[in-house]
């Protein structure tokens, strides 16, 4: 019988030993502003994407292109120093047209997650 159990504990730990790097939760997208899919009357000033949890300022980072795919914010997205799950960008002003939000950021796992979303300019 202890043989049987010495294996059947061995078994449980490999197993979870295993499923650990599954079971870590990865930096996900909660929200932004503008939302995804939005119509906004003005251009914003920035964008704000909020995660789930604080994301690693030296592997984070937003990119907002046009129509032509051209890159219309040259300035780098900045984690919010009093909320770390949150990265900002400033934007020039923005002309009437849809623009496509690239975002790539790590959390605190190491791990990166990347995702993009459409807004529109009226």
């Amino acid at each position: 019988m202890n043989a049987l159990r010495t294996v059947m504990i061995i078994a449980a730990m490999a197993a979870a030993t295993l499923a650990s790097p599954f079971a870590a939760a990865h930096a996900s997208l909660k929200s932004s502003n503008p939302a995804a899919g939005a119509t906004v009357d003005a251009s914003p000033n920035e964008v704000t994407l909020t995660f789930n949890e604080k994301v690693e300022p030296a592997f984070s980072s937003i990119t907002i292109a046009d129509s032509q795919g051209k890159n219309v914010a040259p300035d780098k997205a900045k984690v919010d120093a009093s909320n770390p799950a949150i990265l900002r960008l400033p934007v020039p002003a923005l002309a009437s047209g849809t623009y496509t939000v690239n975002w790539a950021v790590a959390g605190h796992d190491g791990h990166r997650r990347k995702g993009d979303f459409k807004f529109s300019v009226k």
